[in-house]
């Protein structure tokens, strides 16, 4: 059961890690940001990335965004944690 626990986080940290990377190659091309596969993109990583985005001063934001690094290095950090926590756990 625990393994699964696991295997689930470490899905779920490297599909959102994929998702953002995607996102930012997509800020550098020509889209519509209305199509269904790029809408989703959005609609998943928009939450994490407006956190990130509210605590971040602006000058870490114009002329160049540092919010998806910020984002990464924030899922990573969450991640140990809770796999720290689910060690002490199970």
């Amino acid at each position: 059961m625990s393994i699964m626990i696991y295997q689930f986080l470490a899905a779920a940290v490297w599909v959102l890690n994929v998702l953002i990377v995607i996102r930012c190659f997509l800020s550098f091309i020509p889209h519509n940001p209305y199509g269904s596969l790029i809408r989703y993109v959005y609609e998943i990583t928009e939450p994490v990335l407006a956190v990130c985005r509210k605590f971040l001063p602006e000058s870490l934001r114009y002329p160049m965004d540092f919010t998806p690094m910020v984002a990464l290095l924030l899922i990573q950090v969450v991640y140990s944690l809770l796999i720290g926590v689910l060690n002490i756990l199970f």
